[in-house]
């Protein structure tokens, strides 16, 4: 999965509890009115009683429909649908209000416009501004913002242009005047819309942000999960150890290699996605093994598996839990090798050989391209002593210094002076069955 994927991915979840957030709002929102509006009906016509309740039931069952359908799959077609249903429901209700109130000024003779309607028009769509936000989608912000300021200097204007209508601060004028315009509620109300549109783009704005640094997050995690077991991922949180920045440090560590014997014999035999699913089938024993054990996945090497004990912190005896590592690892190849044998496959062996020593650990390279890494003679020489299995014919060596650090005793097969490939010195090893 690529980053990008990955993080619309995170978006789009959040995009979805969001669409659902707006259909409570609004569906709640319609269903009360629908209720008023039989209980209670505000017009003078009976017409538009009867249009205003089929309205709001219709919404009311929209976003019904949209909280329990919606889904990753027709989220957009939802999202867009809910959006242009939110604006038709607004022109509806401010398009009855205008007949009704028409309605009213011609049956009570009067010829202007009441200046005190204008500051009627802010509270709707500031409500429906802030709601565009639960959307989480900084395009609906701007639409939703626009098309509702648009309609309300559609119904400004004109009380504003007529002749009889006067802004006034006197608030004797506005108790007595209806063609008075309250001046500082006019600027309070258009004030508040501009800043309620102003907020909630930058709120989307920076929640869009946010998620993205979340995903990127989780994704880290997600990789780190791959090499780091669940106990040591959550140790190097607490720590907060910053595994983006370079810092090396050295320190006494455990390594362990692993290969399959006759490997290459034996893949030559196997179509290549046998061969995959062998290596995949495996590593995932492996893995179990280095991860029960407080182990760290370092690499994968072909038919290799690298693991360290100690990184990215101790655990202790980090020795003694590589130790247990192998023997985990024999007992899961005995389990893997009596179920290949029911199937009719051959059996797969392998080999482990094991050394501590001190190694330098933590983020190595440059910062186009850094990863955690442990390199060092330990290293080399744990690997020179897995492939020295098949010289002294073991399946399991150690070096002295995983024995002596180790905190049981162990029965084993004394190797001395051995000569390590690459190496003037010679080593005493150990041979184990476990």
């Amino acid at each position: 999965m690529t980053d990008r994927t990955h993080i619309d991915g995170h978006l789009l979840d959040r995009r979805l509890a969001g669409i659902k957030l707006v259909s409570v709002f609004l569906g709640v929102m319609a269903s009360l009115g629908l209720i008023s509006s039989i209980l209670l009906p505000l017009f003078t016509y009976d017409m538009l009683n009867k249009l205003n309740s089929l309205v709001f039931l219709f919404v009311t069952f929209f976003f019904v429909a949209t909280f329990s359908l919606t889904n990753k799959k027709n989220y957009e077609y939802f999202a867009w649908s809910s959006l242009l249903v939110a604006i038709a429901f607004y022109f509806c209700i401010i398009t009855f209000n205008t007949i009704n109130y028409d309605g009213f000024l011609r049956s009570s003779g009067s010829d202007g416009i009441p200046g005190q309607s204008i500051i009627f028009g802010f509270a709707l769509p500031s409500f429906l501004v802030v709601i565009s936000a639960m959307y989480f989608r900084v395009s609906f912000v701007l639409i939703s913002s626009s098309v509702y300021l648009l309609s309300i200097l559609r119904e400004v204007l004109p009380i504003i242009r007529d002749e009889k209508t006067y802004f006034t601060k006197d608030l004797g004028l506005l108790g007595s005047d209806i063609y008075a315009m309250n001046e500082p509620m006019f600027v309070v109300n258009m004030q508040i819309y501009v800043f309620t549109c102003t907020a909630c783009f930058a709120l989307v704005l920076l929640l869009s942000r946010l998620t993205n640094d979340v995903a990127k997050m989780e994704r880290t995690n997600t990789q780190l999960g791959r090499y780091f077991s669940p106990l040591i991922r959550e140790e190097t949180e607490k720590l907060d150890l910053d595994i983006n920045q370079r810092s090396e440090k050295t320190q006494m560590v455990s390594i362990l290699f692993t290969d399959i014997v006759g490997f290459t014999k034996l893949s030559e035999k196997l179509e290549p996605t046998e061969v995959l699913e062998l290596l995949s089938e495996y590593q995932e024993r492996m893995v179990a093994a280095i991860f029960k054990n407080q182990g760290t996945v370092d690499k994968f090497i072909g038919d290799a598996v690298m693991a360290t004990f100690g990184t990215p912190v101790t655990r202790g005896n980090d020795a003694q839990n590589a130790i247990s590592c192998a023997r985990e690892m024999q007992i899961s190849m005995r389990e893997w090798a009596k179920l290949r044998t029911e199937l009719g496959k051959p059996i797969i062996k392998h080999r482990i050989g094991i050394h501590y020593g001190r190694c330098v650990v933590g983020n190595i390279g440059s910062k186009d391209r850094m990863e955690f890494a442990v390199i060092g003679d330990t290293v080399n020489v744990a690997s020179r002593i897995c492939d020295a299995c098949k010289e002294v014919d073991a399946q399991i060596l150690i070096s002295e210094n995983v024995k002596n650090q180790s905190n049981e005793e162990l029965q084993t097969e004394e190797i001395s002076d051995f000569k390590i490939r690459g190496r003037e010195e010679t080593m005493k090893l150990h041979k184990i069955v476990l």
